[in-house]
């Protein structure tokens, strides 16, 4: 598994959501009004720590959640900031996280007429 399909197990493990159900990757599903999706984005480069000894790699993650009540696309959005946030020294699925840091707080991206609203949050990985 990569990275972010061990972020997705984990929510599913959590209680989050279902993989492929409302936890979706890269791109909402045209069909669910309520989920979520999980991005990869670029980050800084690779760190090189321990006297040179280990490389840590630094993607970014981004989280949207989608849904037709505003007050649970907030909740959501929240619960999922609550549980990945200040993850450190840590074995989830395959990939060892060294360190998973939010980027500010979850915030509001967008609502239109008869659209789902959609929260956002971003983190910081150092994964290695």
């Amino acid at each position: 598994m990569t990275w972010i399909e061990d972020i997705g197990a984990y929510l599913q493990t959590q209680g989050v959501g279902t993989l492929e159900t409302n936890i979706f990757y890269e791109v909402f599903d045209s069909v669910t009004p309520d989920c979520i999706i999980l991005i990869t984005q670029t980050g800084p480069g690779p760190k090189i720590t321990l006297r040179k000894t280990m490389i840590l790699k630094r993607p970014e993650l981004g989280v949207r959640v989608r849904n037709r009540d505003q007050a649970a696309a907030y909740l959501k959005i929240e619960s999922i900031c609550n549980l990945l946030s200040f993850i450190v020294n840590t074995t989830i699925g395959s990939t060892r996280f060294k360190s998973i840091k939010p980027i500010g707080e979850p915030f509001f991206v967008s609502q239109s007429k008869n659209d789902p609203y959609i929260y956002s949050i971003n983190f910081s990985l150092e994964i290695g």
